[in-house]
């Protein structure tokens, strides 16, 4: 109870932080633009509309869900785009209001640093105050492991390189389904003294690190644990295996685990459909002259259509047509044949050569993403022929189409991209689904104007099977005309 208390109020000391630095900053650049500290009922109005929207946005991006230490930077995203979305809205009434001209922009753009600059800050801070005494055994809880399976070894491992995560495994107990021993973590005794290491009671939480096909020695554990009052914790021994938004919910009284589902469910898919259409139509009415000029480019480079549709698989492995402008010849795939890349090895007309170097060829697919077929952030689709045949040769290959397709994503931002190993590509992908979130998608949007349009080298990967191989082969197959 202590420790819960403990954790509780830290969570609640961040939570208070970080309206405490919006308000602080805009004190501070209300000092700096007027040279006083008494703030006008005007600018004291538009505060309070600014924290509130970014209180009310930090809910939709869910920047308080994961415990403070872990992923610390993927929180601060999440609440410097609550911050964001907080200025868009008071910016947004401004403009609706006729009020705009009253603010002075030096004080808005201040407050917007200095706030972004305050809760990082604050939050660092809190970060490396909170590793400092959980290093030292402060608000960390006793725990006692069952089963030194390849699940319980791997989480004794992280428990130990990770303070953050709050666990430190003191003993463990042996039980027949062990597959090894975790290091550095001394045993308690065997399964068939439990009464007496739990009589102890050195211990804050139990974790039961067994295999679900060993219900008889989880019904015992449970059974023992129920003369107490110790937390428990299962840990099924499903190490290796895909788990994709993984999670607990109870069911009627009964207890559901979610293996594998899309994290675009309920308010997050409204929010992501949102952001979408939002961004895809700003970018469409920006970038119009480009595309126009690029339309010209593409009919003056060689006779045929501009655009090419070509069939690629989405969101629950259905196809769908991607559009893209057309880089090759009409009639370089004739017969319908196609080619497994290396891409740059294909026949590309002058210009298409420029466009598919730049990624410039792939505009067009801001109107698959108006459509609703595409994302404009996601796993990169394939064509079906080779859907067909990687899904049942590299692990995890279909868990992609859990959620749309998109224009760019978590691993072309890193490099694989082109004739890279798909293998490697499909563990960031499913990364990204693991962990999608508004803010996640902002970041790899930003990221992108950097280092997603030119083509560049990938990061040196291991050699390939010859299934990868072929793979990065797939994700430039040559294109067929419309």
């Amino acid at each position: 109870m202590q420790l819960s208390r403990f954790n509780a109020l830290l969570d609640l000391e961040l939570r208070a932080s970080d309206p405490l630095g919006m308000i602080a900053a805009a004190y501070l650049a209300y000092l700096i633009r007027f040279d006083t500290l008494r703030m006008s009922s005007l600018y004291a109005v538009a505060l309070v509309i600014l924290v509130l929207a970014s209180l009310t946005a930090s809910v939709a991006f869910r920047a308080y869900e994961k415990p403070l230490g872990e992923h610390s930077f993927s929180q601060y995203l999440r609440i410097a785009a609550s911050w964001s979305v907080g200025f868009a809205t008071l910016i947004a009434l401004g403009y609706l209001l006729k009020v705009s001209d009253l603010f002075s922009r030096g004080w808005v753009s201040l407050t917007f640093f200095l706030g972004l600059a305050f809760m990082a800050v604050v939050r660092q801070a809190a970060v490396l105050t909170l590793w400092y005494l959980r290093r030292r055994g402060i608000g960390m809880h006793r725990c006692l492991l069952i089963g030194a399976t390849d699940s319980g070894i791997h989480l004794a491992r992280q428990a130990a390189a990770n303070p953050g995560h709050g666990m430190c495994i003191t003993a463990y107990v042996r039980t027949a389904c062990d597959t090894g021993v975790p290091h550095g973590v001394p045993l308690a005794g065997s399964l068939q003294n439990l009464d007496e290491i739990l009589d102890r009671g050195e211990w804050d939480q139990v974790l039961v690190a067994l295999p679900v096909s060993a219900h008889r020695a989880i019904s015992y554990v449970l059974d023992r644990m129920d003369e107490r009052v110790t937390a428990v914790k299962f840990v099924p021994d499903m190490l290796g295996r895909q788990l994709i938004n993984h999670r607990m919910e109870d069911c009627g009284g009964v207890p559901v685990v979610t293996l594998r589902e899309s994290p675009l469910h309920g308010h997050a898919w409204i929010l992501k459909a949102i952001e979408d259409r939002v961004i895809a139509g700003i970018i469409l009415l920006m970038i119009s002259p480009v595309m126009v000029a690029l339309a010209i480019g593409v009919k003056l480079s060689s006779p045929g259509p501009i655009l090419y549709r070509q069939r690629r698989v989405g969101l629950d492995g259905k196809e769908f047509e991607m559009l893209k402008f057309r880089s090759m010849p009409v009639d370089v795939e004739k017969g319908g044949a196609v080619q497994w890349g290396n891409a740059t090895n294909k026949t590309n007309t002058r210009f298409g050569k420029f466009i598919r170097g730049t990624s410039l060829d792939e505009l067009p697919q801001f109107l698959n993403v108006l459509r609703g077929d595409m994302s404009i952030v996601g796993p990169r689709p394939e064509r079906p022929m080779f859907v067909e045949k990687f899904k049942g040769e590299i692990a995890g290959y279909m868990h992609k189409h859990l959620v749309k397709a998109g224009i760019t994503g978590w691993a072309q931002i890193n490099g694989w991209r082109g004739d890279t190993d798909l293998v490697k590509r499909i563990e960031y992908d499913l990364y990204y689904i693991n962990n999608w979130s508004l803010a996640f998608d902002l970041r790899i949007i930003f990221l992108t104007i950097f280092k997603g349009f030119v083509h560049t080298e990938a990061p040196a990967a291991a050699p390939l099977k010859p299934v990868a191989q072929a793979a990065s082969g797939a994700a430039s197959a040559s294109e067929e005309s419309a």
